[in-house]
């Protein structure tokens, strides 16, 4: 995507990435299902800012669910030696990490 790729050729692999990456993140008790209406443009130098809805759910002794509104800002900088950065954000919740650190 830094080599400006469409996000549509990736739409199914990045859901399932956000969202994996989003469980690990997001420290409350919610399970993140699936990313839909997916955007992405870039930012600062290396960076790639991706937003959408994300499908959350919560257990209330049944399943819950609703769309959040997603945004997630992926920062390359692995050229300071730093790794491939990544900051989540999903409604009010936010969370970030190192994607070596992650996985």
């Amino acid at each position: 995507m830094l080599n400006g790729e469409k996000i549509n050729s990736y739409r199914e692999e990045l859901s399932f990435f956000f969202t994996t990456i989003a469980q690990d993140l997001i420290d409350y008790p919610l399970r993140f299902e699936e990313l839909t209406d997916l955007t992405s443009k870039s930012g600062k130098s290396r960076q790639i800012i991706v937003e959408g809805d994300i499908l959350a759910e919560e257990d209330f002794g049944e399943w819950n669910d609703w769309l959040e509104p997603f945004k997630a800002t992926v920062i390359d900088k692995r050229i300071t030696k730093q790794g491939i950065w990544i900051k989540i954000w999903i409604g009010d919740y936010f969370g970030e990490g190192n994607l070596s650190e992650i996985f």
